[in-house]
């Protein structure tokens, strides 16, 4: 096993795991400044871009996303930013997007719920082996939550 820490502010960092024969891949749905751990079964993808998204998809969930899928079993309730339970809080979340972006849209099925509602078709939180990113909304997400960590005090060792 190869082991991987990301060290974020004071005492919090993401632990990386890659298991070189195992085949399951996970992360614990966390924030940028919480500390939480992500596994890597290498046994499970084909190649190294395999490899990479599935790395990045579990780093999104490290991050605060959830899974965008709809024929997984329901892993959570969805929320904020890119599984909304209604279609209107959707509207309130990337409503600004969807009328300017053509990628965004408001799509049945999130997290398991055929009702929660996702904003794109393809994202590496929907299927990371055919999507090429995270999709506008989540990355939108992304940038502004990672902004405000390198804004923020700088971790010293």
């Amino acid at each position: 096993m190869t082991y991987i820490s990301l060290k974020l502010k004071s005492r919090e960092y993401k632990l990386v795991i890659i298991d070189v024969k195992g085949s399951i891949s996970c992360a614990e749905l966390s924030l940028i400044d919480k500390t939480s751990l992500i596994i890597l079964g290498k046994a499970r993808y084909k190649d190294t871009d395999s490899l990479a998204k599935g790395f990045l998809h579990e780093l999104g969930h490290s991050l605060g996303l959830y899974d965008e899928c709809v024929d997984c079993a329901q892993l959570s309730f969805g929320g904020y930013p890119n599984c909304a339970p209604t279609k209107e809080e959707a509207e309130r979340w990337w409503g600004d997007l969807a009328g300017k972006d053509p990628r965004v849209n408001y799509i049945a099925g999130c997290c398991g719920n055929k009702n929660y509602i996702r904003p794109a078709i393809a994202s590496l939180m929907n299927d990371p082996d055919k999507a090429e990113d995270f999709g506008p909304v989540n990355e939108r997400y992304l940038r502004n939550i990672l902004m405000s960590f390198i804004r923020g005090p700088l971790c010293k060792e």
